[in-house]
């Protein structure tokens, strides 16, 4: 199902969306926040998006693409869809950063989980220093239930923010 915003339109992943994914995978500066270091084949993302292509066929994740016109920009997901509940996950190109892009269909998931997926929770985490994630999952309703440090692919502690939304709160 194709979600749509003001500025964006978010559609079911698709395998050729690995080079516009790679080039945020790849990107060492947006990778900075994340569990793992930057993605330096193409390869490696065509390997993850089959993954992700197999748990959305298992019902256990739905990962969208963030196209503003028709310009790949990002993504979105859904992961470990169990019961009532789920784990919220973005990213977005660097150069998209900064205009709300990323809140914009954030809030559309959102929408979409409590609505059609009939979910009631919401959960993310993020490393307490990327202010701007911080930000977006505030500005979207989730507030912060724990921190304490997390160790990182690697074997980095980094520390880490968990935040929830529930159905009842937004």
């Amino acid at each position: 199902m194709i979600l749509k915003t003001a500025r964006l339109a978010l559609r079911p992943q698709q395998l050729d969306d690995a080079p516009h994914l790679f080039a945020i995978l790849g990107d060492p500066q947006a990778m900075r926040f994340w569990n793992r270091p930057a993605t330096l084949r193409l390869g490696i993302v065509e390997e993850m998006v089959r993954e992700q292509q197999e748990a959305m066929a298992s019902g256990l994740c739905r990962y969208w693409t963030v196209l503003e016109g028709g310009d790949a920009i990002g993504s979105v997901d859904l992961s470990l869809i169990e019961g009532a509940s789920a784990e919220l996950g973005f990213l977005l190109r660097r150069d998209r950063w900064s205009m709300g892009l990323g809140t914009e269909a954030v809030r559309c998931v959102i929408d979409h989980a409590f609505g059609p997926l009939g979910l009631r929770r919401l959960a993310a985490a993020v490393q307490t220093g990327n202010l701007a994630a911080v930000r977006l999952l505030e500005k979207s309703g989730f507030s912060r239930r724990d921190a304490r440090p997390v160790r990182l692919a690697g074997g980095t502690l980094a520390n880490c923010a968990f935040y929830a939304l529930d159905r009842s709160a937004g």
